[in-house]
């Protein structure tokens, strides 16, 4: 299993490294910073770990993987993160959770346990536990915690978490991330929430982005279990994700491959798909993303989006999800205020 660059990418921001502090981090694993810069690079799980011991190192700061979970936004998960946000309900958005996460993070297993009213989460470590694995345990509790908190749209303070190591020198930070009651020292790691939570409907649920993230999904999945490299689609979307902001032309990213056109579209072909569908799954799911927000309006998310020209994205947008921008952000806007109001 590989991992995505992007995780290690995020570590070398958050702790703010220059080319010699980047250097650092990549010690050890034969990787170089140009390495770390590359749009859809993918490395091996023992050089993701021995980032991670970099990075804690590094960094001085016990709370790192707190505080990553804390900051990692549903974007930086690509198409699992799209998948989560226009999920029908949470119970959905577990189940594409649990099938898809490995995708992303494959060193931590995600399964499920229901107990009459209440359901745990487990997260079990797929190796020795250390330092790393604390890391990645805190981040995957604090991402699941915060995904389950967009679906309610509160914090999610009926929890219990419980961890299956005693605890840490930094325990007492864990209150200031975590928001239900922690529980250090039991047999297994886990979030434990009312079950009763999972029928509960995603306020900002999208059928049309939930189908397209899951039919990408499914082709990740595809390309892992085959043990093929990553599909010209998905290097594409790589390379849009990793740009925000630009409108990317057939031509300049058969530029960036160092293909021709003609042979970029045979290979999309191939594929059963085309630049135009690559190009505007990829804008739909960020322009979704971006309009979560209640401080965006039509004409910042074009913005974001690299269009010029708001009346442009007016119509992509229309013949993404057949209805205005304009609509869609009103309804949004609703529920959000309702949300705030209750909350």
């Amino acid at each position: 299993m590989r991992y995505p660059v992007t995780y290690s990418r995020l570590l070398a921001r958050e702790l703010r490294l220059d080319a010699k502090g980047q250097a650092g981090l990549l010690a050890g694993t034969g990787l170089t910073p140009e390495d770390l810069a590359a749009l859809d690079q993918l490395i091996s799980e023992a050089d993701q770990l021995t980032i991670i011991r970099n990075a804690l190192q590094l960094g001085g700061r016990p709370t790192l993987g707190l505080e990553i979970g804390s900051r990692l936004s549903l974007a930086a998960h690509g198409p699992l993160g799209q998948l989560l946000s226009s999920s029908p309900s949470l119970g959905d958005a577990w189940r594409a959770l649990e099938r898809f996460h490995a995708l992303r993070v494959p060193l931590v297993q995600l399964s499920r346990r229901v107990d009459g009213d209440r359901m745990a989460i487990c997260l079990t470590l797929q190796h020795t536990p250390d330092e790393a694995g604390l890391f990645l345990i805190e981040v995957m509790m604090v991402t699941v915690q915060r995904g389950i908190e967009l679906h309610i749209g509160r914090r999610l303070r009926e929890a219990t978490l419980q961890f299956a190591y005693p605890p840490p020198a930094h325990a007492e930070a864990y209150s200031r991330y975590l928001h239900g009651r922690c529980e250090f020292g039991a047999a297994e790691t886990a979030l434990v929430i009312p079950l009763a939570l999972m029928e509960q409907p995603n306020p900002f649920r999208d059928q049309r982005a939930w189908q397209q993230a899951l039919q990408h999904c499914e082709l990740l999945e595809q390309s892992l279990e085959s043990g093929s490299p990553a599909v010209w689609s998905n290097r594409i979307t790589h390379l849009l994700q990793q740009n925000p902001g630009q409108l990317w032309t057939l031509l300049k990213v058969a530029a960036h491959f160092n293909l021709s056109p003609r042979t970029l579209m045979r290979y999309l072909g191939a594929e059963g798909t085309s630049y135009q569908d690559v190009l505007d799954r990829e804008l739909a799911r960020q322009a979704l993303l971006h309009m979560s927000s209640p401080r965006h309006t039509t004409e910042s998310v074009a913005l974001a989006l690299g269009y010029q020209d708001a009346t442009a994205f007016r119509r992509a947008f229309k013949r993404w999800f057949g209805e205005p921008p304009s609509v869609y952000l009103r309804r949004n806007h609703e529920i959000y205020l309702r949300n705030d109001k209750s909350g």
